[in-house]
């Protein structure tokens, strides 16, 4: 997934933050053409940050409201009195870089 989605880091970290736990491999980065990781090389040094470390409370929180809503997260999460930058974070809106 990494090799064919790499010149589209949004899907990237779409698909990351899909998951509690994910451990990222610094051989990973073999499979980046050097050009695409200088194209995006602030989302590339946040994905490949996060080798060896575990997820931050933030994200298993999102995880567990997410799994808790369901199919029907993108129903509730925009009922919920958040703000909107919240309700897009909840909704795995790409941001750019990982955390």
């Amino acid at each position: 997934v990494l090799k064919t989605c790499a010149p589209a880091p949004a899907v990237i970290e779409v698909l990351f933050n899909s998951y509690p736990q994910l451990r990222v491999s610094e051989s990973w980065k073999e499979v980046i053409p050097e050009e695409v990781f200088q194209m995006h090389q602030p989302f590339y040094k946040s994905f490949f940050a996060l080798a060896h470390t575990p997820r931050c409370l933030q994200h298993l929180c999102r995880c567990a409201i997410r799994k808790l809503f369901g199919k029907k997260c993108f129903y509730l999460i925009p009922l919920l009195p958040l703000p909107k930058s919240l309700q897009n974070y909840l909704l795995l809106e790409p941001e750019g870089v990982l955390h």
